[in-house]
């Protein structure tokens, strides 16, 4: 195992110690794979990582029958564990369901840490393991993540340069007359001829006041002249992802709208020159309501400025009016304090930065405008 991924282990291992844990499983895809790098396409059969806290032995990981050769054979997304168990029907599998598995490892009144557990689950571990204490430590796990080690950062970065790419591509696309859902189309099948493991989160493009549905899919409706356009992109790189939210108009948008986008401009600068190890949420939220109050769009906006994001879309910390954290070295941010402008729509441009040791470093460096086509 590389010395980072130990880390890993060791410091979850150091939560269920605080916690007077026996045991720790992790059941959550982001979590089974920032744990041990293993990654299926399907989590609908069990599927954990079981990690050692008062024992000195190694972690486990539990698998299904079906992803056999994904965690024997190096086909996809390799794991790092040394210890593997699969279970299934038939007489090759020792197992045959997952209870039986973890009777291998817990014992009755064994202190359990999970970071997510569907209740018939509970009820069952219930049932073989008489006595048995659960603890959510799935606030602690995304702790452990919130800052980035340097080959994770690598990965978004890539993942930001991809999107950024692809998006570029709009301008051309819209040439000629098209669909929300054509061009989302589009911008997903440019996105994996590029290099794209896949999209982080669906493509989303919306025109007009449906643009105030912020996630909304692509629908079947024309992109007209005159209104905005709003594309959101993320796309995947060995698990770790990105967020990219650009604007287009087809001729004129509206006038209301060009106002707001100054106003958002400013602020993101604002933004990004507080960005650094120390500053708060709430000095971040109180820096752009000033610059909102002053431009007079305080209203359009929902006190959000952004939040994390690594393995999915919206991790800690949420940077919001009620949020307190502290940013640190090599955290990894979505910036978008969102302008809302009814009926024509919002502007909600989204780009991504690293906090640094003395600042701050954008991961999508290009556009800081809207696109007039």
């Amino acid at each position: 195992m590389k010395e980072n991924k130990r880390q890993r282990i060791h410091n979850l291992s150091g939560v269920g110690k605080k916690h007077d844990l026996d045991w720790v499983l992790c059941m959550l895809p982001e979590n089974i794979f920032y744990f041990s790098g293993f990654r299926t396409m399907f989590y609908t059969r069990f599927i954990g990582v079981l990690i050692p806290v008062r024992e000195e032995r190694q972690p486990v990981l539990i698998a299904p029958f079906i992803d056999r050769c994904l965690v024997e054979d190096d086909i996809w997304s390799p794991h790092w564990l040394e210890e593997t168990v699969i279970w299934g029907p038939g007489v090759q599998f020792k197992h045959k369901d997952p209870l039986e598995v973890l009777s291998e490892y817990l014992s009755p009144s064994v202190r359990l840490g999970v970071d997510a557990i569907q209740y018939d689950f509970y009820e069952q571990l219930s049932k073989t393991f008489d006595g048995l204490q659960v603890v959510n430590l799935q606030d602690e796990i995304l702790e452990i993540r919130m800052v980035k080690s340097e080959d994770e950062i690598k990965l978004i970065k890539k993942a930001f340069a991809l999107t950024e790419e692809v998006i570029s591509c709009v301008p051309e696309l819209l040439q000629k007359p098209m669909t929300e859902k054509e061009l989302a189309a589009e911008l997903n099948h440019a996105a994996l001829k590029a290099g794209a493991e896949d999209n982080f989160y669906p493509t989303l493009v919306s025109a007009g006041s449906k643009m105030l549905a912020f996630h909304s899919p692509p629908l079947s409706r024309p992109i007209k002249d005159n209104e905005m356009i709003r594309v959101a992109c993320g796309l995947q790189i060995d698990g770790y992802g990105s967020d990219v939210v650009r604007h287009f108009c087809k001729g004129q948008p509206p006038a209301e709208l060009l106002r707001l986008k100054d106003g958002y401009f400013e602020a993101l600068a604002v933004i990004f020159e507080m960005l650094r190890p120390g500053i708060s949420s709430t000095e971040l939220i109180r820096a752009v309501e000033k610059v909102y109050r002053k431009r007079e769009c305080l209203e359009n906006w929902g006190y959000s400025v952004g939040h994390g994001l690594a393995l999915t879309i919206h991790e800690p910390p949420k940077i919001v009016s009620d949020d307190q954290t502290v940013l640190r070295e090599n955290m990894v941010l979505a910036i978008e304090p969102i302008l809302a402008c009814p009926p024509h729509g919002a502007f909600a441009h989204c780009d991504g930065v690293r906090i640094t040791a003395d600042g701050a470093e954008w991961l999508s460096t290009g556009l800081r405008d809207l696109v007039i086509i």
